[in-house]
């Protein structure tokens, strides 16, 4: 653990993190309970906003506007009194930070993966390559960029089968912004669904689904110093995830796992990485692996879930980044849950629904020490964000639709 009460020149620079969400909001409460000054960057308001421990600025949107962006953020950083140190919790933020480093670098301070490993993670099938070559377990994944190699495709697959865009931001503007992909279960819906996709220009792979229920599902968080050494290692496990089956974790649990830190060390060793990133892996009940499903180059949705460990992503970033040398910690406490609980709300009647979850037994999952991916004791407004006015209204038709 790190001695907060004598780390020399602490709260000197201040943080920016990108983007205003739960994700954000994890690594503002981490870095803000410290006393360190927080500015929260986003184009719009979302729950982070809210925060005592965020100062909110709303900025040019990072992909739409990337030039007024980036005159935004360095006008901004170069009237600060220290540079600044960047945390990245969006995708669309991170294209452009590490798209125009070389400007960036005079005026903040951030660890990121070099450009070429951000763009190649960035494009899921160069990733697949990527990490095929670096030989860890992965599903079968097929690019599909033409309707030409979808015909040769269609009949040679094994159903059911995952798909997803090549690249993220593609995927969310131009198919759907709230799911990150889509199980398909033979060659008639694989058509259906892909061909409108391909008419609208965006690149897709499919890739074999790794069998095992939803609580198969692991991740493996890191964080990698300028000169290449591991100084954080986490892992979790999904109870719950929303969409089930392909979405991202409702309710996750912290756990001792030894072969997942182990393929994950050696994953992003492999790869050569820096600063902070992870790897979600699914262990596939017909052969007992534990295989690849992707890679995260920025911080995920429950990274405040570590810090509540007692492993402080974030402070470890900020710490390497101003120089003051952080030392591994390789200890967490095990047994602790993030819970969402609009999403966990939504996975819990789908559960039910396929005959899977009880109401008894929903509850009974939730026991034990946890933490919210909103609410705080300490900072409870970013949890009254989904009750504003105009969300109220929609509550009675939200359970009439997903109770009936």
């Amino acid at each position: 653990m790190v001695d907060m009460q004598h780390t020399p020149g602490l709260t000197k620079n201040p943080a920016i993190v990108f983007g205003l969400s739960e994700t954000g909001l994890g690594v503002g409460r981490s870095l803000g309970r410290l006393g360190i000054c927080v500015f929260g960057f986003d184009f719009k308001k979302d729950l982070a906003y809210y925060s005592k421990y965020m100062k909110p600025v709303l900025c040019p949107h990072p992909l739409e506007s990337q030039d007024r962006f980036v005159d935004f953020l360095v006008s901004f950083c170069s009237a600060q009194a220290d540079r600044p140190v960047l945390f990245i919790t969006s995708d669309s933020f991170l294209q452009v930070v590490s798209h125009y480093r070389g400007r960036l670098e005079p005026h903040c301070l951030f660890n990121l993966p070099t450009v070429e490993l951000i763009e190649a993670i960035s494009d899921k099938y160069r990733q697949y390559q990527l990490v095929k070559a670096a030989g860890i377990a992965l599903p079968e994944t097929h690019m599909i960029e033409s309707s030409e190699q979808l015909e040769a495709l269609k009949d040679t697959l094994t159903y059911p089968v995952f798909v997803k865009g090549v690249d993220v931001s593609s995927w969310r503007t131009n198919v759907d912004g709230r799911i990150k992909g889509f199980g398909v279960r033979n060659r008639a819906e694989f058509m259906e669904k892909i061909v409108p996709i391909l008419k609208n220009g965006v690149k897709v792979i499919a890739q074999e689904i790794v069998e095992g229920p939803d609580t198969n599902n692991y991740k493996y968080c890191t964080y990698f110093s300028r000169d290449g050494v591991s100084l954080l290692g986490f892992t979790l496990r999904k109870i719950r995830q929303n969409p089930i089956r392909f979405g991202v974790g409702a309710v996750i649990e912290s756990i001792e796992y030894p072969e997942l830190a182990s393929a994950g060390d050696r994953l992003f060793r492999a790869i050569g990485y820096q600063g902070v990133g992870s790897a979600e892996f699914k262990l596939d009940r017909r052969d007992g692996r534990l295989k690849l499903i992707e890679i995260n180059p920025r911080y995920w949705q429950q990274n405040a879930l570590p810090s509540a460990c007692g492993m402080n992503f974030p402070l470890v970033d900020y710490l390497e980044c101003t120089g003051q040398h952080p030392p591994r910690i390789g200890d967490f406490a095990t047994g602790v849950k993030w819970v969402n609980r609009y999403l966990d709300f939504e996975s819990f009647l789908e559960y039910r629904k396929e005959g899977e979850l009880t109401f008894r037994k929903w509850r009974g999952s939730l026991k034990g020490r946890k933490i919210y991916s909103d609410y705080d004791p300490d900072d409870r407004k970013p949890a009254l964000y989904p009750w504003r006015p105009e969300k109220l209204f929609k509550i009675p038709r939200y359970l009439f639709e997903r109770l009936f």
